[in-house]
């Protein structure tokens, strides 16, 4: 009877995970509006109200795929252990390429279609804009001039302003990472992004070696 019961559970665990990985592809691709709970039960094998028995509505799902993502971004950067770890060890352009590779095996299948859904959604839903601006721009923004004051405090860098290189070096992130998001559809070539995200890194950290060159200049004649 036990072995009964966890077979069942496990089935239905499997079935609410096929429900939200469908739904967000859908989504994705198709806009929330776009999208129908039969749509959603077709794609992942089950009839429509059996959804019924995982998620009281559409909005539902999108609200769990709301919920998981919150949960699971910040995994999809190193934690701050570890970037002290790499700060021991590495330049700063070499850290930032760190990130990028992790942050690359990290995002893909649902939480990347869950970025695309925050993106599209946010012209029209406060939800969506809240969630976009909340965990999109301001909490990465936020890791990355933790970062950028942890390199000054090393000597790393030379003292810059650390939030406005943070929230200049995400937004063009964003950008970038919706590409690379587009390369998962077959509408970009990952390796172009890829290339252009490097050069962004060489980009910001040579900003940062002229800001340290520039104030280098100014106290040698004060």
């Amino acid at each position: 009877m036990e072995e009964h019961l966890l077979k069942k559970r496990k089935r239905g665990v499997a079935t609410t995970r096929a429900i939200l990985d469908v739904a967000a592809d859908l989504f994705a691709r198709h806009g929330y509006d776009g999208v129908s709970v039969r749509e959603i039960a077709q794609g992942a094998g089950i009839r429509e109200s059996s959804v019924y028995n995982h998620f009281s509505s559409k909005a539902d799902i999108l609200e769990t795929l709301y919920d998981e993502f919150i949960r699971l971004v910040p995994e999809t950067r190193p934690c701050d252990a570890e970037l002290d770890r790499m700060l021991e060890i590495l330049q700063p352009e070499e850290i930032l390429k760190n990130i990028l590779f992790f942050v690359g095996k990290s995002v893909s299948g649902t939480l990347s279609s869950t970025a695309l859904i925050i993106s599209n959604e946010k012209y029209k839903s406060p939800r969506a804009a809240d969630m976009y601006y909340r965990y999109v721009v301001r909490e990465p923004a936020g890791y990355y001039e933790r970062l950028f004051l942890k390199m000054i405090a090393r000597g790393m860098i030379a003292p810059i302003d650390a939030r406005m290189f943070a929230e200049q070096y995400n937004y063009v992130s964003i950008t970038l990472t919706k590409e690379y998001i587009m390369a998962q559809y077959g509408l970009a070539d990952a390796h172009d992004v890829v290339r252009s995200m490097i050069r962004t890194i060489t980009f910001f950290c040579g900003l940062m070696k002229q800001q340290a060159g520039a104030q280098h200049e100014t106290e040698e004649t004060t």
